[in-house]
């Protein structure tokens, strides 16, 4: 489901629930387990999230669970036949992104680590593996310096019909819901200045 671009997600996100939950055979009671996305993303968008998942889960009395944007996306990756591994990332601020490496054959143990666009080129260089962007920043400073880089997916969007195997997992999802790796809020903190000067 996509969100209207034109309304902000914390005035749209729960009348898009609803019509979500009006157009399923599902209703509020149905539902047993709430997992959401604690980031990286925009501070506003992830506590939103947050706040309408434990809503949902207090007022049903059912448990919550948590899941970064890099672990849902590997779990719900389709595994290319030549390499079981690849990366993640997803833009920050200006040139700077969320950069974490996956392997099927070996656990997830690291959290994401911010690198400048430059320091995520050197890396892609030497693992030599599938590259998975959320958004296309990274697209676009690879063309804005006349570079190209191989394997990049960029714009990727989960597959619903994978989005199941989230609720199934005992390995990625938490406990912890709080928010992690937010980008900061953009804006100019007001100076108080002396009228007398």
């Amino acid at each position: 489901m996509n969100l209207d671009c034109n309304q902000l997600h914390s005035e749209s996100i729960v009348p898009a629930l609803e019509l979500l939950i009006s157009k399923s055979t599902f209703n509020y009671l149905d539902i047993k387990k709430v997992i959401c996305v604690t980031g990286p993303g925009n501070y506003t968008n992830i506590r939103t999230g947050l706040a309408v998942a434990k809503s949902i889960s207090l007022v049903n009395n059912i448990d919550t669970y948590g899941i970064t944007q890099h672990e849902l996306i590997a779990e719900t990756y389709q595994y290319s036949p030549i390499s079981n591994a690849f990366i993640v990332i997803t833009h920050s601020t200006n040139n700077n992104f969320y950069y974490k490496e996956f392997n099927q054959n070996m656990p997830d143990q690291l959290d994401p680590i911010l690198l400048h666009a430059d320091e995520v080129l050197n890396k892609i260089d030497k693992i030599k593996s599938n590259i998975i962007e959320t958004g296309n920043e990274f697209l676009n400073y690879l063309i804005k310096n006349n570079l190209s880089v191989k394997n990049l997916t960029s714009n990727y969007k989960i597959p619903d019909n994978n989005l199941g195997k989230i609720c199934e997992s005992k390995s990625i999802i938490s406990n912890n819901i709080e928010a992690k790796y937010i980008k900061t809020p953009n804006f100019v903190k007001y100076k108080k200045r002396d009228i007398y000067e």
